[in-house]
């Protein structure tokens, strides 16, 4: 089970299905990702009804991947993502 703050998990296992055809190089060359992990939100993430929901299903991605340093720096630059056991 996923430890989610802005999406539901259903929405994020049905994102990394989809995007499982796609390689993690070819996510970190697009733009609007190169952007979002320096630490903007690019217009076509910016314009959704759930901004940090999409970037949190991109973090999920990346951890289902093991893409640890790019986990990393998403929570760095959208600290929000961070979940603190309080």
């Amino acid at each position: 089970m996923m430890n989610l703050q802005y999406i539901k998990e259903d929405a994020v296992l049905e994102f990394i299905d989809k995007m499982d055809e796609v390689t993690t190089e070819s996510i970190l060359g697009d733009e609007a990702i190169v952007n979002l992990l320096s630490g903007s939100v690019p217009p076509q993430i910016k314009s959704k009804d759930n901004p940090l929901g999409t970037v949190e299903c991109f973090l999920q991605l990346f951890i289902d991947r093991e893409e640890y340093e790019v986990c990393q720096q998403l929570i760095d630059v959208h600290p929000q993502l961070l979940i603190t056991n309080n």
